[in-house]
């Protein structure tokens, strides 16, 4: 550093190097990596028209097997209503169990894998769960698949495309077609 410098350069450069010795912390990765998968997004579309449109999404629906949609039951406003993720249908049965001691209203059960909805039915202390009917789930497009469509339809668009004037030479840089001003 010289003397020279101005003090508003000094004032960063100190910065900088508070700021480089200081540890920062690690950056977490982010749960999942990509688009929802079209089950996440087909429980999604479920809860959205069960739950209203203000439904969160927990970051447990990522990789689950069934989800459960719940509301807390408050007696000011309207609480919001959460869709959260759960490995399996005995996790699912314990949820279900917990939010009915907790205070909580289960607005429906939905099944990832089979793409239907679930109704629980608590007897004895046991929850039963009856499948509803089964939802239209689109299956993801395998890499393979999208190229030879993309392929397809680029040789379509070759064989269906003007020829362009430019390439005459009647217009642009070069093609003789202007006149002098």
């Amino acid at each position: 550093m010289s003397n020279d410098e101005p003090e508003y350069l000094k004032a960063i450069r100190r910065s900088q190097e508070r700021r480089s010795e200081t540890p920062r912390p690690p950056e977490r990765p982010s749960v999942k990596a990509g688009p929802p998968t079209p089950a996440e997004r087909a429980a999604l579309r479920w809860a959205r028209e069960v739950g209203g449109k203000d439904v969160r999404v927990s970051a447990s629906l990522t990789g689950a097997k069934v989800a459960v949609l719940v509301q807390p039951i408050t007696p000011f406003g309207e609480p919001p209503v959460s869709l959260e993720g759960l490995p399996n249908r005995e996790a699912l049965a314990e949820r279900v169990k917990a939010a009915q001691g907790a205070g909580e209203n289960v607005l429906g059960c939905f099944e990832l894998t089979t793409g239907r909805p679930l109704v629980p039915d608590i007897s004895e202390g046991k929850v039963n769960f009856t499948a509803g009917p089964s939802r239209p789930i689109m299956k993801a497009e395998s890499p393979e698949r999208m190229i030879r469509r993309a392929a397809q339809q680029a040789e379509q668009f070759a064989k269906s495309r003007k020829s362009d004037d430019r390439d005459r030479g009647g217009r642009g840089p070069g093609g003789g077609g202007g006149g002098r001003r």
